[in-house]
């Protein structure tokens, strides 16, 4: 890998850690990204942290020394379009809100999206790797990820609905939440298998 490959792909990096982070503290008081998200300098300071992670992430795929990294940057990138469309339509439809989704929701869904993204990276990270190694054990591991994600979701809404920190309305229920959960995990996963087998990995000449 150039050494040009490695700044983006590490810029990319520290983007979605930073996503990361700010996406999980929405859930927990004091509630800081939505504070946050609530100024002039916050809101810009997130834009321009999505912006630079995004490219970060497609020089990286572009530098770098296979193709088959454009597989991977492109289902990452569709699990945040997925993720912002979600968390923008699903405040503004009703269907969902509460604390975490109190402040400017746009915002808050590219923050969420930056989170995805950094969750579900890794995982399909970890994935491509074993499935280029072991391809039916890290299919049936994958397949049991998915299994206990349900319970891991019903226990999750349960405790933020009682808190209040998550309000489902508008015909949305704990198993409506199941159900996109478990879309968003199989989603990269799909997009990745595609796009490789249309883009087999070969070198890429313009990594020197």
């Amino acid at each position: 890998m150039s050494v040009t490959s490695r700044v983006w792909g590490s810029t990319a990096l520290f983007g979605l850690v930073i996503g990361e982070i700010g996406g999980a503290l929405m859930h927990f008081p004091p509630f800081l990204p939505q504070h946050f998200l609530r100024t002039a300098g916050g809101a810009l300071t997130l834009v321009l942290l999505a912006i630079v992670t995004l490219t970060s992430l497609f020089m990286w795929a572009r530098t770098s020394a296979t193709s088959d990294n454009r597989a991977y940057s492109a289902a990452i990138a569709s699990v945040g379009v997925l993720a912002f469309l979600v968390n923008v339509l699903g405040p503004t439809l009703g269907l969902f809100g509460g604390s975490a989704f109190d402040g400017p929701v746009p915002l808050l869904a590219i923050l969420t999206s930056l989170r995805a993204m950094a969750i579900l990276g890794l995982l399909l990270l970890l994935y491509r790797w074993s499935e280029a190694r072991w391809p039916w054990p890290a299919r049936l591991v994958y397949l049991l990820i998915l299994i206990s994600l349900v319970p891991a979701t019903i226990r999750a809404d349960e405790t933020f609905l009682a808190s209040g920190i998550l309000v489902f309305s508008g015909g949305y229920t704990v198993w409506h939440d199941v159900l996109v959960g478990e879309f968003f995990f199989v989603l990269p996963v799909v997009v990745h298998a595609v796009l490789r087998h249309r883009w087999p990995p070969q070198r890429n000449q313009s990594a020197a």
